[in-house]
């Protein structure tokens, strides 16, 4: 009987140590998963749904001015570098304006240097101004340097004849000045003779109203030369003045001409600008979105649209819905992961993003009534295909983002419900 026993206790002793050994792993394998979910951190994070769309939005091209469409040079579809052409309206008005400014401007400058020219007593230089203006300047600077030749020999010619009318009184004095001396030396000689009586008094009386007669025309002479020195004086200063009216008319146009140039100067940068706005250009390299203009002869009002651009090579944004239980894991400068729909995950890959903005206030979709935040988030790289080509990645395409918050522990996230339910039990 005691053989028989024996085989039993053997096989219990097995049956205990087989059990003590799995409840060992099994407490081992419990102490090991909870080291490893208090040592092991995952990233806590937040998970909205978004579209693609590009930093600088759709572009909208117009024309302040407006005008005739001439040509139409591209169509929607269509991939556009910057500074292409897309359509060109007609320059008639504006390069009309332009061209008869232009003229003004040529013939202001070939003006200004006639008048220069004849303030400054020198030959005009007409520089590179058009022949025909060149042509007409020259006839007006002939005209009035006869003019200026004609007063010139006028007042010459009075000066001579006021220089001839001096040697005149000049001559007229001397010989009258000669007589009273011959008068006077005969009175002289008359006044003794007179005295002792040798010739009647009669004579001395007649001689000495000789010698006043001649007094006074000696001072009418005198008077006479007075006369004719101001007389060249005056024809003098006659001819100075008329130079200087001469060259203060031609000073005083040359201010108002410069004046005139400066203005229009000022107003041809602008004339210009509206010459080179007919030509619309892409402001930025992309494709072409829709053609606004239609008919070659239509008339495009100023302001209205032309054509839109939708921006190519520009960074990406992505602007994703975020839950409002959500918003408070949320803050600029975090770190996001943005899987492309279109592009399977597992083959591509996701790009790494950066949180640029986040709306102030929660909106509502008005088809499912939920709030949501707003969050926009710029992607930093691109995805690559087999051949190490990027991808494209267009406006409207749908992206899932994953924004990165603070690291947690796995257990942290296993007791979160229980400390939820700790916080929640045992309430009304």
């Amino acid at each position: 009987m005691n053989g028989a026993a024996a085989p039993v206790e053997e096989h219990e002793f097995v049956a205990r140590k087989s059990a003590n050994i799995i409840l060992w792993a099994i407490v081992g394998f419990v102490l090991l998963a909870l080291i490893w979910a208090a040592l092991t951190e995952i990233d806590r994070s937040v998970r909205g749904q978004g579209t693609v769309v590009p930093s600088s939005k759709l572009q909208v091209v117009s024309n302040l001015e407006g005008g005739v469409v001439e040509e139409i040079l591209v169509k929607a579809g269509e991939e556009v570098e910057r500074g292409d052409i897309l359509v060109r309206l007609s320059p008639t008005l504006s390069g009309a304006d332009f061209g008869s400014s232009t003229a003004q401007i040529s013939a202001l400058q070939a003006k200004i240097a006639r008048l220069d020219a004849e303030v400054r007593g020198v030959a005009p230089d007409y520089g590179n101004a058009p022949e025909s203006q060149v042509a007409i300047e020259r006839s007006l600077h002939a005209a009035r340097m006869a003019e200026l030749d004609s007063s010139q020999a006028l007042g010459a010619a009075r000066v001579n004849q006021a220089g001839r009318a001096v040697s005149e009184a000049q001559s007229l004095l001397e010989a009258r000045r000669s007589t009273l001396a011959a008068l006077e030396e005969e009175l002289a000689m008359i006044r003794p003779l007179v005295e002792t009586r040798v010739i009647p008094r009669v004579d001395l009386i007649k001689a000495e109203n000789e010698a006043n007669v001649a007094r006074k025309e000696v001072e009418s002479a005198e008077a006479a030369l007075a006369r004719a020195r101001a007389g060249v004086a005056e024809a003098r200063a006659e001819g100075s003045r008329l130079r200087s009216d001469w060259m203060r008319t031609s000073a005083s146009e040359l201010s108002q001409a410069q004046a005139e140039l400066s203005a229009m100067q000022q107003q041809l940068p602008a004339l210009s600008d509206r010459v080179d706005r007919t030509i619309i250009r892409s402001p930025v390299t992309g494709t072409v979105n829709r053609v606004l203009v239609t008919t070659v002869g239509g008339s495009v009002a100023a302001g209205n649209p032309i054509a839109e651009i939708v921006p190519s090579n520009d960074a990406l944004y992505i602007e994703a819905m975020i839950r409002p239980q959500d918003i408070a894991n949320v803050s600029l400068g975090q770190n996001a992961l943005v899987e492309i729909t279109a592009y399977s995950r597992t083959l591509y890959g996701v790009l790494n993003g950066t949180v640029t903005s986040i709306s102030p206030d929660a909106v509502q979709n008005e088809q499912t009534g939920e709030s949501f935040y707003t969050v926009e988030i710029q992607t930093n790289d691109e995805l690559l295909d087999s051949a190490g080509t990027p991808l494209e990645i267009g406006p409207g395409m749908v992206a899932n983002v994953n924004l990165l918050g603070e690291k947690r522990s796995v257990l942290s996230y296993i007791f979160t419900p229980i400390t939820r339910l700790k916080d929640t039990a045992f309430r009304d």
